[in-house]
């Protein structure tokens, strides 16, 4: 199996390449470049979220001051909870999307077999 990546064939001439070559050529470029936007959004994300977890921590507002027995503000209970239940339930939905795991396993029979 070659280490060549799709930008070794990027300044190739494709006209030597089949058609249906050239095609799934255009598809793995277009895959990848998404693929590299949503790199770039997950790493905002996490940044975001820890930026966010830290604020809940300096403002008190988290469970997580509580149990290291730290004193924590006034805050409604309900609306915690449905900010923490919206936030897991989306995190856990993000990552049922990516799905890496099954993803890698089919590209790989691609490849192998």
């Amino acid at each position: 199996m070659s280490d060549k990546t799709l930008y070794d064939f990027e300044n190739e001439n494709m006209e030597d390449y089949e058609l249906i070559e050239r095609k799934a050529f255009r598809k793995a470029v277009e895959l990848n470049d998404k693929l590299i936007d949503a790199k770039t959004i997950l790493e905002e994300i996490t940044y975001d979220w820890d930026e966010y977890i830290k604020f809940l921590e300096d403002e008190r507002i988290s469970k997580y001051c509580e149990f290291k027995c730290q004193e924590t503000i006034d805050f409604d209970e309900e609306l915690l909870n449905a900010i923490a239940h919206t936030l897991k339930q989306s995190l856990n939905n993000t990552n049922k999307a990516i799905a890496y795991n099954s993803k890698k396993i089919k590209i790989n029979r691609v490849i192998d077999g």
